[in-house]
């Protein structure tokens, strides 16, 4: 019995030992795990803080403005992930926080950080200035603009990507046209030509004691110059345009024909003369075609039935002729169109169903209806 006791303990001992072997095991790779995530922690927020910023210039408009809404869309949706794929956090003029000037910590940053990307949207005067700056020391810029929006010519020679962000292909095609850009301006970052730089090397050129630069300068400065002056002749172009069909358009209501509503009660007479011919609705509906189109079909539907139409055609005639007649015509309906501008008209819109009414009854006369 004291030797089957003495097992037991003996194997109670083991069991606990190897119970204690366990829960320290686990207890160490627990530590360690936390270890390793606290590690993760600390390199992703290290590569957070060393990520290059890319500064945006861009309208920012007041709070709560269609202007801010758009723009607050697009750094979230287009540039921030875009810019983030490739190493960089996106910062707005708006978005830094450090006490100071804001115009001089926004120059700073335009002269400063490795990228830039401007959205010309609305042609903000603000976003050129601040592109300028960037344009003169020639250093990478990526230019976006909303799509379907007209890119000035002095900065149209710089490849810009259009954007709706109401679409979200437009969108995911801006975000990748973006991270090919940057890809393309860090493998060659001394490539950035702007208008600026362009005048700059001109400027170089010319003063250059070499024959063959200043022969070259020349020429430059013309291929240069040649957007500004195709934009400066289309202007005149259209401008030019514009006053001869404004001219023409008041030469045309100068010599526009003055209708004289007594003119249709007299044809109203001829008809009676005439003893109802159709063809005097036709004449009437001619002369009122300009002037009062809803008169002019109501005049041909009415010639149309009296000389081919169907009892049935008559008498819907008959009911849209009489309704005419009876609407006040006169009263707001006309003159909320605007289709009631001067006497003339006052005239036309009151007495012509009337005249078409007489005509259209002494025909039905004729005819025995």
């Amino acid at each position: 019995m004291a030797k089957k006791a003495k097992k037991k303990v003996a194997k109670k001992k083991v069991a606990k030992k190897k119970a204690t072997k366990k829960k320290a095991t686990k207890k160490k790779a627990t530590k360690k795990k936390a270890t390793k995530k606290k590690a993760t922690k600390k390199k992703v927020a290290k590569e957070a803080v060393e990520k290059e910023i890319c500064f945006v210039i861009s309208p920012i408009g007041e709070e709560k403005s269609e202007i801010r809404i758009r723009s607050d869309q697009i750094l979230k949706h287009v540039i921030e992930p875009s810019v983030s794929e490739c190493g960089y956090k996106a910062l707005r003029a708006d978005k830094i926080d450090k006490p100071g000037i804001i115009t001089s910590q926004v120059i700073q940053h335009i002269v400063e950080v490795p990228l830039v990307i401007a959205d010309l949207t609305g042609q903000n005067p603000n976003v050129f200035y601040e592109l300028a700056i960037r344009h003169a020391i020639r250093k990478p810029f990526i230019q976006i603009i909303k799509k379907g929006e007209r890119i000035p010519f002095d900065v149209a020679g710089t490849r810009t990507i259009n954007v709706d962000h109401h679409d979200l292909d437009s969108v995911g095609e801006a975000k990748k046209e973006i991270v090919n850009q940057i890809k393309s301006l860090e493998q060659d970052a001394n490539s950035i030509e702007t208008p600026i730089s362009l005048s700059l090397d001109l400027q170089i050129l010319r003063q250059s004691g070499d024959p063959e630069h200043r022969s070259l300068a020349d020429i430059m400065s013309v291929l240069t110059e040649l957007p500004s002056r195709i934009e400066g002749r289309l202007s005149d172009k259209m401008e030019s345009t514009n006053k001869r069909i404004s001219e023409r358009m008041e030469s045309t209501n100068r010599t526009r024909r003055r209708f004289n509503p007594m003119l249709y009660k007299r044809m109203m007479y001829m008809s009676e003369m005439d003893r109802g011919e159709p063809i005097m609705i036709l004449i009437f509906a001619s002369l009122v075609r300009d002037d009062a189109p809803w008169l002019y079909e109501v005049a041909m539907e009415a010639y149309r039935a009296l000389t081919s139409g169907t009892q049935k055609a008559i008498e819907q005639v008959k009911r849209s002729v009489q309704m005419l007649c009876k609407s006040p015509v006169s009263n707001s309906f006309f003159h909320e169109l605007r289709m009631v501008d001067n006497e003339e008209m006052h005239m036309l819109v009151t007495e012509g169903p009337r005249v078409l009414e007489r005509m259209f009854m002494r025909c039905l006369a004729r005819r025995g209806h």
